[in-house]
Formats: C-alpha cells, sequence, structure tokens
C-alpha cells in the first residue's frame, strides 16, 4: 500500500467525520430551536393574559419534561430581566442571579431574540420572553452539556471512523490484488514456460516484453548447448586421432 493511498484514505475519512459532526450539531440546534420556541410560546401566551412571570406556575413543569426529554440538556431556567432565577430545573438555584456572562451574552446579542455563550464544558443558549407590547419580561436558557454531547460526538465519530477506514482498506486491498496480478502476469506466463507447462513464445511474446526475453534466453541457451556438444564431438575426434597415431608409431615394421 502505497503512501499516497493511505493519505488518500485518511484525507477522505476526515472529510467524513466533518461533514458527520455538521450533520450532528445542525440535529442538536434545530432540536433546542424547537424547545425554545415551545417553551416560549406558551410563557408568553400567559403573559398576554395578563400574568405576571412569576404568576406563571406551569413554567416549571414545562421545563422539567423538556430537561427530562432530552440527553443534550442539562438543565432549563427562566429569569427575569434583573437576572433572577424564577424557575430553574434545578430548584435550588431559583432565587439566585444568572452569571454575569450570560447577562453579558444578552446585552451583546444581535436584533434577534436569541442569545448564545460558548464556555469550557456548556454551552447555553437563550431565548428573550416578550409580552404583547414587545417588551421583555424575562429570558429562556437552555444549557447543554459540551462535554456530554463531545463525547457522544466522538463515540458516533468513532464507530463511523472504523467502518470507512475498513471500507478503504478493504478497497485498497482488492486494488493492490489486482495490480499485483496484473504485474505479474508476464513473470507467470515465463514461469510455466520455463517449466514445460506451455509452449514457448505465443501472441504475448512481443518485442520488448518479459516473455520475448525468456525465448531469446532459452534460444541461446539452446545455441550454447548445440556448440558445447560439437565442441565435445571435435575434442573426442581429436582424441581419437592421436590414439591412432600412437598405435602406428608403436607397431613393428
Amino acid at each position: 500500500m502505497s503512501v499516497l493511498t493511505l493519505v488518500g484514505i485518511t484525507l477522505s475519512v476526515l472529510l467524513i467525520n466533518e461533514a458527520l459532526d455538521r450533520l450532528r450539531v445542525r440535529a442538536v440546534e434545530s432540536n433546542i430551536d424547537f424547545i425554545l420556541t415551545e417553551l416560549r410560546d406558551s410563557v408568553e401566551a400567559s403573559v398576554s393574559l395578563g400574568l405576571l412571570l412569576p404568576e406563571i406556575h406551569v413554567a416549571q413543569d414545562l421545563i422539567e419534561r423538556a430537561r427530562l426529554g432530552n440527553q443534550e440538556i442539562l438543565a432549563v431556567e427562566i429569569f427575569d430581566p434583573s437576572g433572577v432565577s424564577v424557575y430553574n430545573t434545578d430548584r435550588g438555584s431559583i432565587g439566585e442571579r444568572v452569571t454575569d456572562d450570560w447577562l453579558e451574552a444578552i446585552r451583546l446579542r444581535d436584533d434577534s431574540r436569541r442569545w448564545r455563550l460558548e464556555q469550557l464544558d456548556t454551552v447555553v443558549v437563550g431565548e428573550e420572553i416578550r409580552n404583547d407590547f414587545g417588551e421583555p419580561v424575562g429570558h429562556l436558557a437552555v444549557t447543554l452539556a459540551g462535554a456530554a454531547h463531545g463525547d457522544g460526538l466522538v463515540g458516533a465519530v468513532a464507530t463511523r471512523f472504523a467502518v470507512v477506514a475498513a471500507a478503504g482498506v478493504l478497497i485498497v486491498a482488492l486494488l493492490s490484488a489486482l495490480m499485483f496480478h496484473i504485474a505479474t502476469r508476464d513473470l507467470r506466463m515465463v514461469a510455466r514456460q520455463l517449466y514445460g507447462q506451455e509452449p514457448l513464445g505465443g501472441p504475448s511474446a512481443e518485442p520488448g516484453t518479459l516473455a520475448a526475453a525468456a525465448v531469446a534466453m532459452c534460444a541461446a541457451i539452446d545455441e550454447t548447448i548445440v556448440e558445447v556438444d560439437l565442441a565435445a564431438e571435435k575434442v573426442r575426434a581429436l582424441d581419437q586421432d592421436e590414439e591412432i597415431a600412437a598405435e602406428d608409431v608403436h607397431e613393428p615394421a
């Protein structure tokens, strides 16, 4: 397996993983967007009836159900414009003030209702709650487990990486086997010819090919053998002539 092939497989796997990562993030964000919209509409409907934010007790049940139905969500809370938590899935935090980072994210948001804050191990997505006059009466915030989400994403990507890598290795192995078969075709044919399994020559013995070289080599070997045999015959003939001459010399006159 060549280095270029390995690099190609690695790049393909990375591109696929990046695409899967984006799809996963989009799916989570779409789910959170739906939850925020549903909760906001429910609370604003109660505000339209003239209820103040602390009087909408059903909001506590709504945020707790939203929290239980989604593994990505760590907490859901509703706080007033001053930053005091009114409803919270962590009931022990009700009445406490949200962090200054949250208030800063609200202040720096664009013209939309939505605001977002990414921290080391969490991601907070918030939505402004307004009355019928378009005035803010509070905020709804969903805290996502960044680490847990990342672990889940890594697990999913690792599984897909293993599948893609295995498929890539299998494809490369098949291509390598095919290329090896093609590259050694002439060599295997020459071996069969040398072992007498096929006649020398044939349509594949074109000039410049391995088969042609083998044919030429075999012809040269045969020619050399013939020359050696002829030389041996000449030597034997000379020996016989010398023996005959020696016998004639030793015969009495």
